[in-house]
């Protein structure tokens, strides 16, 4: 078969942009759902990564008075807000080939709302197991895309350890499929360490059982449109931990200095002056 003729189409007045090899991850994103993009960090950078999750996670577990804590809320093996802690993830979260690629899915305008590390042990249970969006408890659909979840394969995910799962197409419908749809369509995505695991963030998703003998890491990273509120104040996270605020109004923008609520009328004019 002619493979420029099995290209054409008639009836088409719209197509998808294709300039470029970011095109190309945008559109996979706007129909499968999933995409898998080259982060470009070290080797070195990246396994300096693994050892800053863990310096994290144990400060907050040290912070809130012991990991049983955390088991209670389900909130264990999980490192939240670590740009706020290390200079190395806030490097992570504003990664040239994740901000342009948020630019292409999202447009202009888009927000940090969260950065998670995450720990998948062989030896515990893992509640990010189970089917979720990470825009939570949300059963309605978007003509337009509203927010992107990037997931840093901080160690290679395999089949093994646990590769997350996708339900491709699941962000085009708004209720949880059938039992049946799951078994048949679920498609688990082996990425290399270094690489982004991009997802919109209305897909249905999970991260596998780890049956290795080592635990995977991630920092996982939800950006969506400033209508939407971040998880943790980044700018008031930020200040606590001391760090300085950004001059580059993007930057700022990106992190939320921008979205906050005013203060009161001169805060939210004031704003508009020096924009």
């Amino acid at each position: 078969m002619d493979v420029k003729q099995s290209l054409d189409a008639y009836g088409v007045s719209e197509r998808l942009a294709q300039t470029d090899a970011m095109d190309e991850l945008v559109a996979e994103l706007k129909i499968n759902g999933f995409a898998i993009l080259e982060s470009g960090f070290p080797a070195e950078f990246i396994d300096r990564l693994k050892s800053g999750i863990d310096r994290v996670y144990k400060r907050q577990v040290d912070d809130i008075g012991g990991e049983s804590v955390l088991q209670k809320i389900n909130d264990a093996d999980t490192a939240r807000c670590m740009l706020a802690y290390e200079q190395d993830f806030l490097h992570v979260a504003t990664s040239e080939p994740l901000m342009q690629l948020a630019r292409r899915f999202l447009g202009p305008e888009y927000v940090l709302m969260m950065q998670n590390g995450l720990l998948n042990r062989p030896d515990r249970e893992n509640y990010q197991a189970k089917w979720h969006r990470d825009l939570n408890y949300q059963h309605w659909t978007s003509s337009k895309p509203m927010a992107l979840n990037a997931l840093l394969c901080i160690d290679e995910f395999t089949y093994e350890n646990g590769a997350t799962f996708v339900l491709p197409g699941t962000h085009h419908v708004a209720p949880f499929p059938t039992d049946a749809f799951v078994r048949k369509f679920q498609k688990q995505l082996a990425a290399p360490a270094g690489s982004f695991l991009i997802l919109d963030a209305m897909l249905y998703h999970r991260s596998g059982i780890n049956r290795s003998a080592g635990i995977r890491r991630a920092v996982n990273h939800v950006i969506g449109l400033p209508f939407m509120a971040q998880q943790i104040d980044i700018p008031s996270a930020l200040s606590r931990m001391g760090v300085k605020t950004p001059t580059d109004q993007a930057m700022r923008k990106y992190l939320g200095y921008r979205w906050a609520p005013a203060a009161d009328v001169a805060d939210w004019r004031g704003r508009r002056v020096t924009k």
